[in-house]
């Protein structure tokens, strides 16, 4: 029989965990979070087992959770597995595989870049080659893109591929060895004709830091003029690279960029901490595609009085996000904070919506041309075809590919062999137009002279080939430099001393006035923001 003590610590017991609950259900009931959840739950339940037709739970979960996030902004979202597995691998900086970049084409997938370091190059791949198998196994023509994941693997380890090569219309078997591939984070560093710096950052992954300062090292040994920081396109990447990489041309104590969050605890302020690597001038291009830590890049360089933005306004994406693990080994990635410059002006600030109003250059500069004809000639694989398909012919030409007109009659006669007909924007506008002053019973004359417009339009688009046949040329040029050479090289033979805004900002490098008095106009601008 239980004695008196045993008695009491048993009642004891009974009222703690009635009490627990008790306490519990009042918190869940309390805690709007937590009794959310907890009635979805229910309810998920109660579909899940009483509904007539059958329901999976996964997909209910599934169903609401990018509701959720449909409540967010752009840039926050889940990570599947495998996404999240490739971000955590890139962000060692590095990665086992052959150093080929690759990208789905029809059933197939298409080399598009060889790295000059790597196992792919030294097997003699090429870019515009074409992936047939991995391992034996054939590439999925439903999903080419699943193969890219067994191109991948530990250093050491062997892979076999076979390709189909366009250009000798065969197919090659390759035995390669993988390593660890260094992310490339800089496409190219290098001097102009005029001894100014010029350095590509792609992207602000991880590693990018070190990269950039072992190229200022090697770049101020032969004492450039200036810089030219290249961010055109740069989708960015980490916060912490931004930040040391601005640093390498700050003064000790300059404001990097500081942080906003909801929690005072998560808002800080970076400042410079180091001796600048360099105190010559710096200009950066920009154009849209410019977004994320490339804006904090040259958010801080300009801020700081340490760069002018020559380019188009950068994308305008304020904000810092942040990846959490979840059980499932899957991620999400969120936004937490938005962030602010020395000047005290944020991209996107706080309490507001998102709008993308981005940072303005110093120096306005827009690519020139008919936009939606250089898309014509760089969207999918028209070059690549095209140089295969003239290889011979092309290859008569010296290196410093002076080619004749006749380069392009054949480059326009292979775009129409494949029905492709280029339209102007003023072309289908005014076809537009004619459509609906039919459809409108518009007036006879309006018609007919909107039809005249249209056959003067009509007969430009024919002409466009004549008048970007400079435009044409180049990305000849480039893509046969880059197969024959390398990325490197191409850039150092063909883009940089072709390229119009980069012969803009190594002019501003050379004159010290409009460098001195875009630099002031810059300083008004910020001051007018402050106040």
């Amino acid at each position: 029989m239980p004695d008196k003590k045993d008695i009491i610590i048993g009642f004891a017991s009974i009222a703690i965990i009635f009490l627990i609950l008790f306490f519990s259900g009042i918190y869940l009931i309390g805690d709007p979070m937590l009794r959310g959840a907890f009635i979805f739950s229910s309810t998920a339940q109660f579909i899940t087992r009483e509904y007539p037709l059958e329901v999976s739970t996964g997909d209910i979960f599934a169903h609401a959770e990018r509701s959720l996030f449909e409540q967010l902004d752009p840039f926050s979202f889940r990570l599947e597995r495998q996404d999240y597995d490739y971000m955590l691998e890139e962000s060692s900086g590095k990665y086992g595989g052959i150093g080929i970049s690759i990208v789905p084409r029809d059933t197939l997938l298409m080399v598009m870049a060889v790295r000059e370091d790597g196992p792919g190059h030294t097997a003699g791949m090429k870019s515009g080659d074409l992936i047939v198998s991995v391992e034996g196994q054939p590439v999925p023509p439903d999903n080419p893109t699943q193969s890219i994941t067994a191109i991948r693997g530990p250093a050491g380890s062997d892979l076999n591929l076979t390709i189909y090569r366009p250009a000798i219309d065969d197919t090659i078997p390759l035995t390669l060895t993988r390593s660890d591939i260094k992310l490339e984070h800089l496409t190219y560093f290098g001097l102009t004709e005029n001894m100014a710096g010029y350095i590509r950052i792609a992207d602000f992954e991880s590693g990018l830091t070190e990269d950039l300062e072992e190229a200022m090292v090697e770049l101020e040994s032969q004492e450039p003029i200036g810089y030219i920081i290249d961010l055109k396109s740069n989708p960015g990447g980490y916060l912490d690279e931004a930040i040391d990489a601005a640093d390498l041309f700050l003064d000790e104590d300059d404001l990097i960029v500081g942080i906003d969050s909801r929690s005072r605890w998560r808002s800080q302020a970076f400042f410079a901490c180091r001796t600048p690597s360099t105190s010559r001038p710096v200009v950066i291009l920009t154009d849209r595609g410019s977004a994320s830590a490339a804006e904090i890049f040259a958010g801080a360089l300009r801020g700081a009085q340490q760069a002018v933005l020559v380019g188009d306004t950068t994308f305008g994406k304020g904000l810092v996000q942040t990846v959490y693990g979840l059980a499932n080994s899957d991620a999400i990635r969120l936004t937490t904070s938005r962030y602010y410059f020395a000047d005290g002006r944020y991209l996107n600030p706080p309490d507001e919506e998102l709008n993308f109003t981005g940072l303005a250059p110093d120096l306005v500069y827009k690519d020139k041309g008919e936009i939606a004809f250089q898309e014509l000639v760089l969207t999918g694989f028209l070059l690549y075809d095209f140089v295969d398909a003239h290889q011979d012919f092309l290859d008569i030409y010296p290196d410093n590919f002076n080619y004749p007109d006749t380069v392009i009659t054949l480059f326009e006669s292979f775009i129409h062999e494949r029905g492709i007909t280029y339209r102007s924007w003023l072309t289908d506008l005014v076809d537009l137009t004619i459509l609906d002053q039919r459809l409108t019973d518009g007036s006879d004359r309006v018609i007919n002279e909107l039809e005249k417009l249209q056959a003067l339009s009509e007969i430009s688009d024919q002409q466009a080939y004549r008048r970007w046949a400079d435009f044409v040329k180049f990305q000849i040029r480039r893509l046969i430099v880059e197969r024959r050479s390398g990325r490197a090289a191409a850039y150092r033979e063909v883009i940089v001393p072709s390229r119009d805004d980069i012969r803009l900002a190594e002019s501003i490098l050379t004159d010290h006035t409009v460098y001195d008095s875009l630099m002031v106009s810059s300083a008004e601008l910020d001051s007018l923001t402050i106040q």
